[in-house]
């Protein structure tokens, strides 16, 4: 897959050199409130990076062009999961960019590159993503991204020790605005 940039980031295949820092992130408190998983260890971390290259999903590591002539900065990653080629849909999953960087636009700005992506090279009919309901600053994206709510699965997900539920949010191609 070739590189994604705009004048501030650059979306780029998950590389080993990445995981580590990626790991980190499913570690960090601040972060893990509306990731639906556990802090892995380095070994499912490696198992997660086989899984998502033999699957054929697009998962891009976040840099940021933070200072001009400066190396950028590793964000985090966003992706487009279970990809199903025959009914041309995909889900979008994991942005996680660190506080210190949020309100910057950067979530949006990396949703937008990876959905033209999506849509425009992938040929993707459909993108779908399932967020905790609790998830606004997600939710706000999704929305200027032009996802509508399609609907709520009660108790989906155990996340922190209780059942949570989840909403389902598409985006069709023929409702994308470039």
């Amino acid at each position: 897959m070739r590189i994604l940039e705009s004048d501030r980031l650059i979306l780029k295949p998950i590389e080993p050199e990445d995981l580590p820092y990626l790991m980190e992130q499913r570690w960090d408190a601040d972060l893990t409130d509306y990731i639906i998983h556990n802090p892995i260890s380095s070994y499912n971390q490696q198992k997660w990076y086989e899984k998502i290259c033999q699957n054929g999903d697009v998962a891009l590591s976040i840099f940021y062009k933070e200072k001009e002539g400066e190396k950028p900065v590793l964000l985090g990653a966003v992706g487009l999961y279970d990809i199903n080629w025959r009914h041309q849909r995909a889900t979008w999953k994991t942005l996680r960019i660190p506080k210190q960087y949020q309100g910057l636009g950067l979530a949006y700005e990396a949703s937008k590159m990876l959905i033209e992506y999506g849509f425009y090279t992938l040929n993707l009919n459909k993108i779908t993503s399932d967020i905790f309901p609790d998830n606004e600053g997600i939710i706000r994206v999704l929305a200027k991204l032009g996802f509508t709510e399609e609907g709520r699965l009660k108790d989906h997900y155990f996340h922190q020790g209780q059942f949570k539920d989840v909403v389902i949010y598409s985006l069709l191609r023929k409702d994308y605005k470039k």
